[in-house]
Order: C-alpha cells, then sequence, then structure tokens
C-alpha cells in the first residue's frame, strides 16, 4: 500500500484548518488514522516564520521532499495549505495520489475572518500574503470546490467525507 494525500486549499481565512482538523476527527471516529499538516507547521520546521517568495518556495520544496518520504507509509495525509500557484498544488499530485479540495470565500469574507489581521498587514505592506500579495492561481480540476461563506463546516465535511467514500478511499 501506499500513502494518499487530502490537499485542502484556499485563500488564508477561507477555513481549511478547520475543515482538515475536523475531518482527521471524523476519520479517527471511523477507526481510520490520518496525519494533518498544516501550512504553518511546515513554515515553521523550513522558515521560521519568514514569508515571503523565497521561503515559500523553500517551504514547497521541503513539502515535497517529506511527502516523497511519506507515500510508501501507508498514511492517509491531510494537508492544509494556501498553495497559490497551480504548480506548488500540481507538483504534489505527481507525487502521490491526491484528493484536492478547495476553499473559497469572497474576500470581505476572509478579511472579516481574519483574527491575525495578515490582510491588513499584507495592505500596509508589512507581509506578504501568498495569494494576496502575489496572486492566487485558481485550481482546474480540483476534485471538490466549495464556497465556505455558504456551508457550514458540518456540510464541508459532510461533502468531503462523501468524495472519500465515492473513491473508495475510506
Amino acid at each position: 500500500m501506499s500513502s494518499k494525500l487530502i490537499l485542502i486549499t484556499g485563500m488564508s481565512s477561507s477555513g481549511k484548518t478547520t475543515l482538515a482538523s475536523r475531518l482527521s476527527d471524523a476519520l479517527r471516529e471511523h477507526g481510520i488514522f490520518s496525519f494533518h499538516m498544516d501550512g504553518i507547521e511546515f513554515r515553521n520546521m523550513v522558515s521560521n516564520h519568514l514569508f515571503d517568495r523565497n521561503s515559500i518556495e523553500k517551504m514547497f520544496s521541503f513539502i515535497r521532499n517529506f511527502t516523497e518520504a511519506m507515500k510508501e507509509k501507508d498514511l492517509l495525509l491531510i494537508y492544509s495549505l494556501v498553495a497559490h500557484k497551480r504548480s506548488q498544488r500540481e507538483s504534489l499530485k505527481r507525487i502521490i495520489d491526491t484528493v484536492h479540495i478547495h476553499l473559497e470565500a469572497p474576500l470581505n469574507v476572509l478579511k472579516s475572518r481574519d483574527y491575525k489581521r495578515v490582510y491588513e498587514k499584507a495592505d500596509m505592506g508589512e507581509f506578504f500574503l501568498p495569494g494576496y500579495s502575489e496572486g492566487y492561481e485558481y485550481p482546474i480540476g480540483e476534485d471538490l470546490l466549495l464556497d465556505s461563506s455558504n456551508l457550514s463546516v458540518e456540510k464541508e465535511l459532510e461533502l468531503v467525507l462523501d468524495l472519500l467514500k465515492n473513491r473508495r478511499w475510506i
């Protein structure tokens, strides 16, 4: 057996980490162990909170290497990442069998959820925010597109679990 990846992408404050955490909990309740890694955790391992184009490229190189190392471990990996470039997402899909879930919401909703004030900092030029400071390349061919401004986390989770059941991943 080999590992599989559930890749949850979207702009900052779109609900990626919340959905990934709830998904991990739901899988555990069904006796399925998963391993969730968030973009912040990857960034902390690589760049010590630096957030610029160079550190993001370095982080994605690390994520690809990490994924390569994990692909034969028979794990269900869950990554919650901004992954604002198509090439970043596609590079992971070339390594491992992937289900790609993309969360979107209008910018005003994202900014209203932004308790870390990263959009405000990016607007003031204090912070490089992937997908905002540098445009977001929207996915083509994602497996599931969810508007997190119109769906509850419970409904998102239900749709993701249905997709995974249809794929026979769970």
